[in-house]
């Protein structure tokens, strides 16, 4: 069984009879809303060894921009930012990217501050519920590389598994829908060019909540054996600023499944 990502969904609750925002820049026009995202990657991560273990897992919504819901018009805002939103049962990670890093755009209300790129917390803080809806369907092991490229030519949907260990010792899992793949019959290769997935980056860790360590990435992985990372990450482009881009390269010794979906 693997993730139908057709079917799987992040979805938040916001009821300001309940629960007041600490993720938005400007006030709400509505009293209640909720927002659905499907699911782009589920991502388990486990620390520790034994009895000692712990793993959790994370879901990562769809990206989307910031918007003004329920109003006639002036739906964008301005500055525009893209956004997306990852969440375990306890911690949620909101993502937001401006055209530069920095960009001083202040949470509604402005005491609460300046609006930062990567704003972790915990879900009951800031919405009213949290929900990760992953629906299962049935998938079939491809077990050689014919049998990949055979599932590519015949537009087969596919999933794939990425498994990895880090040099601390975490063991990182993810699961994601093949969305971009290339494949030849003659040679006789497949290659993922994919994303964005969930991969932990220790140096992004805030010191207190477990989820900010979370980075979106692209993977590809090919009939070789190479499987390498590009991280989204503050990336300098001249006079003192920096944007979120795709610039970081992370590789791993990683065991990668190539499973279609019936």
């Amino acid at each position: 069984m693997v993730t139908d990502f057709y079917r799987s969904f992040l979805r938040f609750r916001m009821d300001l009879n309940i629960t007041q925002p600490r993720t938005v820049s400007q006030p709400p026009p509505f009293t209640l809303n909720n927002a659905r995202f499907p699911l782009e990657c589920v991502c388990r991560v486990t620390t520790g060894v034994g009895a000692e273990s712990r793993t959790i897992e994370y879901a990562h919504g769809a990206s989307c921009k910031a918007e003004q819901v329920h109003v006639t018009e002036n739906i964008w805002h301005e500055p525009a930012a893209d956004m997306c939103l990852i969440a375990s049962k306890d911690e949620f990670l909101v993502i937001k990217s401006w055209d530069r890093n920095n960009r001083g755009v202040m949470l509604s209300p402005a005491s609460l501050g300046p609006q930062p790129e990567r704003q972790a917390g915990k879900c009951a803080d800031a919405f009213t519920e949290m929900h990760i809806q992953r629906r299962e369907t049935v998938g079939r092991l491809l077990n050689s590389t014919e049998e990949i490229v055979n599932a590519i030519l015949d537009d087969r949907p596919v999933v794939s598994q990425t498994e990895y260990t880090t040099a601390d010792g975490t063991h990182v899992w993810i699961e994601y829908p093949v969305k971009v793949v290339n494949a030849s019959e003659r040679e006789q290769f497949y290659q993922v060019d994919t994303g964005p997935v969930l991969i932990p980056d220790a140096d992004s860790f805030d010191g207190v909540h477990q989820i900010s360590t979370l980075r979106l990435a692209f993977v590809a992985h090919n009939t070789l054996g190479c499987t390498e990372f590009l991280m989204n990450v503050p990336t300098p482009v001249g006079s003192g600023m920096s944007v979120n881009h795709y610039s970081r390269v992370c590789k791993v010794a990683a065991v990668n499944r190539m499973i279609a979906v019936d």
